[in-house]
């Protein structure tokens, strides 16, 4: 529409009637589109299409899918994303330089959090309702979540009653194979 006006007005090689055929335009623009509008809901049954869910019913989430199909803006939860990835720069080296329960802990739940939204974007990308169904993506989904919650209980298990994440890490570490022991 721009170029038109600007192809009118250097044609005509003056502004005022540049000015002239901007104020037009948008005018019989705006009648065309006024006229099909009417002629389409004139020819069409209203409907409703959206569906309304009741204020209870509506599910709590804090995964980026859901709170992206529910209308959310889950821009805190990128940020959240964000900070817990920045974070295990620090809380990984905290735990190993000075092991302790609450360090170890606090490494198991970022680690766990960050591999599950790591795995759900995965898990959302690659297994599209479109593409797969509508059942496996849930199945997907709640296997992850039930796999997470384990592997944090797990986790959580092995700090309290055993020599605690950090610690166990070392100690696989110093593990020496069959190999390295003949050399």
């Amino acid at each position: 529409m721009l170029s038109s006006l600007l192809l009118r007005g250097a044609a005509r090689g003056n502004a005022v009637s540049l000015i002239k055929s901007a104020r037009i335009t948008p005018l019989k623009a705006y009648s065309t589109v006024v006229a099909n509008a009417q002629r389409q809901a004139l020819a069409k049954p209203l409907a409703l299409t959206q569906k309304v869910t009741p204020v209870a019913m509506r599910g709590i989430s804090v995964s980026a899918p859901k709170m992206a199909s529910a209308g959310t803006n889950h821009t805190s939860l990128w940020t959240i994303e964000r900070v817990v990835s920045a974070g295990l720069l620090a809380v990984i080296p905290a735990a190993f330089l000075a092991p302790s329960q609450v360090l170890d802990a606090l490494l198991a739940v970022s680690v766990v959090i960050h591999t599950h939204w790591g795995v759900e974007a995965m898990v959302v990308d690659y297994m599209r309702p479109a593409v797969v169904g509508n059942i496996l993506p849930k199945v997907a989904h709640i296997a992850l979540i039930i796999i997470s919650v384990a592997t944090l209980g797990g986790l959580f298990y092995y700090i309290k009653n055993d020599v605690g994440l950090a610690n166990g890490i070392k100690r696989f570490w110093a593990i020496k194979g069959k190999d390295s022991e003949k050399a």
